[in-house]
């Protein structure tokens, strides 16, 4: 199935290889041209010069190509996964988890939430709604997922502004119980059967058993 995949904030060295190699993990996805997008021209020229390196190599079914234009990047796009963050992110973020601990205001980490999560959401929000305009203006039709955070702030706020957009937030957090849960239950993460639900970054795990004798695994 070819399809055309525009990756946002490519540059990155953990988002873009990561992303791209899912991508060419998948069957179903082979035949299509995987679109990397920065505004850094030189992180998103090392990307794309490996991650081309590694399909030619393999003779995989993909197809590479990278613009730092927007425009350029989502002419005829089918699916965008968004992944950007505004400024020195470590460093901002820290400031957000200490600054209202100056005011008496204890965040676990503030990401996403409290005084600290609105500071993060007032930096990456605008350019996020941007991106979101252009989307609208040359593939309208296209579905975006979104990585980037505080989750359910962004979420929030586009389909509130682009209520047409199919926008959907994703989040490591739910998948990321197959490798926790065997660690700490002591059995292969098949040999359950886990329920959960809830938003981005604020879900639960709602049931978790032994499929051979259906027993609760809860603690």
């Amino acid at each position: 199935m070819s399809q055309r995949i525009v990756l946002i904030g490519a540059g990155s060295a953990q988002f873009g290889y990561g992303t791209i190699g899912d991508i060419l993990q998948s069957k179903v996805l082979e035949g299509s041209t995987i679109v990397l997008h920065d505004i850094n021209p030189n992180t998103l020229a090392v990307v794309e010069q490996n991650a081309r390196a590694f399909i030619e190599e393999r003779g995989l079914p993909f197809t590479i190509t990278a613009t730092t234009q927007r425009s350029e990047a989502f002419q005829g796009a089918d699916f965008i996964v968004n992944s950007i963050e505004v400024g020195d992110r470590f460093a901002l973020w820290e400031q957000d988890w200490r600054i209202p601990q100056q005011y008496g205001v204890r965040q676990v980490y503030g990401e996403n939430g409290g005084p600290g999560g609105l500071f993060h959401s007032l930096r990456i929000i605008p350019p996020i709604l941007e991106i979101c305009a252009d989307i609208m203006k040359y593939c309208p039709r296209a579905t975006v997922f979104n990585f980037s955070n505080p989750m359910s702030r962004i979420c929030t706020t586009v389909t509130r502004a682009f209520p047409d957009l199919k926008f959907i937030g994703l989040c490591h957090e739910i998948a990321s119980l197959r490798n926790f849960l065997p660690r700490i239950l002591g059995v292969p993460y098949e040999a359950l059967e886990v329920r959960a639900a809830g938003l981005n970054h604020f879900s639960v795990v709602l049931s978790a058993r032994y499929k051979d004798s259906g027993q609760d695994a809860y603690p």
